[in-house]
């Protein structure tokens, strides 16, 4: 989904200070966010989905943690949550956060939510990351967490009549190599 040249400068208009990249091929999530990320200039950092499912006061509530000192805030989902996705969705998630708890020790489960912040030492850590597609988020958190970083979780809720598609098995699977990338490393 590409947004359109009127939506770019609405945006531009509204925010002042905002940069459209746009890259001629997918590559993945993570690698999107780490250009991203590369090209931006600023001390607090917040990423997420592009359809911004979640409430839109998770955003300063994001930053007001950020602004506190913490490094990294992972916007962790709630009962709310998977009350309003599919069933499949709430069994792949709910199993993949099982995964996690048994694998890695990291301070959360749930990484993969699509909403974070930085700050610049996180920053520098998502730089780091090599992972191009969704589990980068897994990879910087456990970064994160072996560098010592302050990570906090923040429960966040998703907006009214937002509607997620369910997981495609190949996207399970190319997921699955990339987990496993990060557990040896």
């Amino acid at each position: 989904m590409r947004p359109n040249s009127t939506e770019i400068e609405r945006l531009k208009t509204a925010v002042g200070n905002f940069d459209f990249i746009q890259l001629n091929k997918n590559f993945g999530k993570g690698y999107a966010v780490r250009i991203g990320m590369h090209n931006a200039n600023a001390e607090k950092f917040i990423y997420t989905d592009i359809d911004f499912p979640y409430q839109d006061q998770e955003i300063q509530r994001i930053y007001w943690a950020l602004e506190e000192g913490v490094d990294l805030v992972i916007a962790i989902r709630t009962e709310q949550y998977y009350s309003k996705v599919s069933k499949n969705r709430t069994w792949i998630s709910k199993r993949f956060k099982a995964v996690i708890r048994m694998l890695f020790n990291i301070p959360t489960t749930d990484t993969q939510a699509g909403l974070k912040g930085l700050s610049l030492k996180g920053r520098d850590l998502l730089l780091q990351t090599k992972i191009n597609r969704y589990l980068f988020d897994l990879e910087l958190v456990k970064s994160c967490a072996k560098q010592q970083l302050k990570i906090v979780e923040l429960p966040v809720s998703l907006k009214e009549g937002v509607v997620l598609s369910d997981v495609s098995y190949r996207v399970l699977f190319t997921e699955l190599l990339n987990l496993f990338r990060i557990f040896i490393q």
